[in-house]
């Protein structure tokens, strides 16, 4: 099987078969890189949007032994195993306020079991 490359003397290659979509350029829109530079160095923004990233308070560690990176994996199980069973801690009692809040009897609904009862 032969490849055929770019660089061969054989080769021609095939041109692009597609349309071009919709040309997004904005006519009298260029700056020269000089004028690039100098919107960057005063803080001008130029037009094109940004994304910023998000930090969070979390400190990333570095690591200058390996046991050191175990240990830390070790602590961060164990606070994984902690918050999981205070979660379930949580949620038990949420669970016993909700059967302890749960709907009081009506009278009417005890009147007709009794009627219901004397009927059979």
């Amino acid at each position: 099987m032969k490849i055929r490359k770019q660089f061969s003397k054989k080769y021609k290659g095939t041109p692009w078969k597609g349309k071009p979509g919709k040309s997004m350029t904005l006519p009298d829109q260029n700056l020269t890189i000089g004028e690039l530079l100098d919107r960057h160095s005063r803080g001008v923004s130029l037009g094109a949007s940004e994304l910023k990233g998000e930090y969070f308070d979390t400190e990333i560690p570095r690591y200058d032994d390996l046991t050191d990176m175990l240990e830390h994996k070790k602590e961060l199980v164990q606070k994984q195993i902690d918050l999981e069973n205070q979660i379930k801690e949580q949620q038990k009692q949420v669970q016993k306020e909700t059967s302890l809040k749960a709907k009081p009897v009506d009278e009417v609904t005890e009147a007709e079991e009794e009627a219901e009862a004397k009927k059979h």
